[in-house]
């Protein structure tokens, strides 16, 4: 009995091992938004202040103060969760003119190459949060012990805007206010420090540039808009 449960469980390594390494070798390439390796992140923004320096300090006294200060209608907009719907009042009328089906599936393939980039940067500088540091901190949003900076929030805030801003140019301005304010809200809700935005902010411009001159993009915001034209294959079949 033993040995076929050993068996067994060698079995279900090698199975594993075989769909896995695959996977991996493969997502470099499934990269169609965000190449690998386009955004020098660590040049770009450079480390975080260290703690118990004098700039640390600094960043303290901010998230302390923002803290005292703080208003009831600022922990309501901080505690609102972050994803493409937060943008959608901003965007209401001529979001239906498009379809919207292609527009969730592209920007959440987007920002899915978009995480995994930021979460290798996140644990190279492995930055603790503010209440992690300081127990005088008392954060207003869900914790999350993942590294501080740079701000995952800021960044995903400028590329939603940014993407956004392609396919409705008129809402621009509007919609890169509400990604500062999202960012920012960060700070106000005790799990950032100003320097994690501005560097998050920063970052996600850098992504959404190149993200935008890819030619899936391109292709994604005509299918979006409705004005792909039709693939040969699908023209002969008519």
């Amino acid at each position: 009995m033993r040995t076929r449960v050993t068996l067994t469980f060698v079995w279900l390594i090698l199975v594993v091992l075989a769909v896995a390494g695959p996977l991996q070798a493969r997502e470099p390439q499934s990269r169609v938004y965000l190449p690998a390796g386009s955004v020098d992140a660590t040049a770009l923004i450079g480390p975080p202040p260290a703690v118990g320096s004098i700039k640390f300090a600094q960043e303290m006294t901010v998230v302390l103060w923002l803290q005292r200060t703080r208003m009831p209608e600022q922990i309501a907009f901080v505690r609102e969760t972050l994803d493409v719907e937060r943008f959608a009042p901003l965007v209401t009328v001529p979001l239906v003119g498009v379809d919207g089906i292609a527009l969730n599936q592209t920007i959440d393939g987007v920002i899915d190459e978009v995480r995994a980039d930021y979460d290798l940067l996140k644990g190279q500088y492995d930055m603790p949060r503010p209440y992690q540091v300081n127990d005088a901190v008392h954060p207003v949003t869900d914790p999350r012990p993942v590294a501080s900076y740079p701000s995952g929030h800021a960044i995903r805030a400028i590329v939603y805007a940014r993407l956004l801003s392609e396919i409705f140019p008129e809402q621009r301005k509007v919609l890169m206010e509400l990604a500062r304010q999202i960012g920012y809200g960060r700070v106000i809700a005790g799990v950032h420090y100003p320097t994690d935005i501005l560097a998050g902010t920063k970052l996600g411009h850098a992504y959404a540039d190149v993200i935008v001159e890819q030619a899936a993009f391109k292709r994604a915001v005509k299918r979006i808009r409705g004005t792909l034209p039709p693939s040969r294959d699908s023209a002969e079949g008519h």
